[in-house]
């Protein structure tokens, strides 16, 4: 989207306010720069060069969550999440993202597992609470970082194409092929699951494949301007993906909605969610089990404002037996998650999770269930914070963990 494209787009705000009371940064600052209408006039500032790029306008850009709760309420159909992101990379340099190092991370599986292998030695010695000890994790840094030391896990343990795992070679009948997207997570934070989602699609009848070469989506990327690398990204997973057969199932409600945005023809249409591909099946083969749990349920922006499928994930937890389902207070709210927001925004990110983590004292949950990575860390390390007594888990865990009766021995994954 070129300037003359952003401002025609911009146009189409009428600055009604009606977006005012569902942004999340508006509703903590009552600053106009930091609404979706004040954010849209530096845009028109920034495009038409009545403003000039510098740090005040820079900081209620960087400050938007992506949300797009905006979008979802605005009357004349303003895309706010297409002008956010072709502004934030018409900016030299671009916005705030990843940073030398998370860049490189994010585009090297190599460089991923050992650093995540690190990150599992430095969780295990107690690195994070000594660190955490010596700085403040309400600011960007080293001790905000290590606040999520301790949900680093294992990478999954799955077979890659041309390498059936045990569990495929006894089926009688497979249904098809369901590939995995791992991205950039699957190493450090995502394996788990991975790996549960691969239990719960084997037991339906599909062999599960993780097929290797598969890089970030390109999502941290793309919002932070930097379209170019995103490209490449995007490309790289085409390269992998395209040619196959079947679904490319994404745990990641984040990933989900960028890869069925940019992957194209061959890759992003195949790309699709846990609650879509389980929305009609029979789950009898699961063998759920009737035991009491009680579950609340988060919606991450990303799925409730950009794919549009909130419904769907509640509708399938509904069917598991023995669930009690409460969703959380002010899901359409952002947790202040979003993608890196949580790292270099840290003070604003905790100020929009509290009213969240008040909800869960007094819901008191055994589990709390999110459909996005990123979200979870979020939720996880507030809840650490204050001390909570719950579980925090994907979608896939929870069915998997439900399934009845013990998993014979030969459905164990290759090494």
């Amino acid at each position: 989207m070129n300037h003359a494209e952003v401002l025609r787009n911009t146009d189409r705000c009428v600055k009604c306010g009606l977006c005012l009371p569902h942004c999340p940064t508006y509703r903590v600052t009552q600053d106009e720069g930091d609404s979706p209408r004040g954010r849209i006039t530096l845009m028109q500032g920034l495009m038409s060069g009545a403003l000039r790029d510098d740090a005040a306008v820079r900081r209620h850009l960087e400050g938007c969550l992506g949300c797009r709760a905006c979008e979802a309420v605005c009357p004349s159909g303003v895309p706010f999440g297409s002008l956010m992101d072709a502004t934030r990379a018409s900016l030299i340099p671009p916005t705030r993202g990843a940073g030398l190092v998370g860049g490189y991370l994010l585009r090297h599986a190599g460089a991923r597992r050992v650093a995540s292998g690190g990150l599992r030695v430095a969780g295990r010695l107690g690195l994070g609470r000594l660190v955490g000890r010596v700085g403040a994790d309400d600011r960007p840094g080293a001790a905000r970082a290590a606040s999520f030391l301790p949900d680093v896990a294992h990478p999954p343990r799955l077979s890659a194409p041309g390498r059936p795992a045990a569990a495929d070679a006894l089926m009688d009948d497979v249904r098809g092929t369901v590939s995995l997207f791992s991205g950039c997570t699957a190493e450090t934070f995502d394996g788990p699951s991975l790996e549960a989602a691969a239990r719960v699609l084997r037991r339906l009848g599909y062999r599960v494949v993780l097929p290797e070469g598969q890089a970030c989506c390109g999502a941290l990327d793309h919002h932070a301007g930097r379209a170019g690398a995103a490209a490449k990204l995007a490309g790289r997973n085409r390269a992998v993906f395209v040619g196959g057969e079947g679904p490319i199932l994404s745990l990641n409600s984040g990933c989900r909605a960028h890869l069925q945005d940019a992957g194209g023809e061959g890759f992003g249409d195949r790309v699709t969610g846990l609650c879509r591909l389980l929305a009609c099946q029979d789950l009898t083969p699961l063998h759920l089990i009737d035991a009491p749990l009680r579950v609340v349920f988060h919606t991450p922006c990303t799925l409730r404002h950009v794919l549009r499928e909130h419904g769907l994930m509640e509708a399938l937890l509904r069917r598991l037996p023995g669930v009690e389902l409460i969703p959380l207070p002010d899901n359409a709210l952002c947790c202040g998650g979003s993608g890196s927001h949580m790292l270099t925004h840290p003070r604003m990110a905790d100020r929009l999770l509290a009213p969240k983590l008040d909800a869960l004292v007094d819901l008191s949950p055994d589990v709390l269930i999110t459909a996005n990575v990123g979200c979870g860390l979020h939720l996880a390390a507030g809840i650490r914070r204050r001390k909570l007594a719950m579980s925090v888990m994907s979608l896939a865990q929870l069915i998997d963990s439900r399934c009845g009766l013990p998993r014979p021995a030969s459905w164990q994954d290759e090494p």
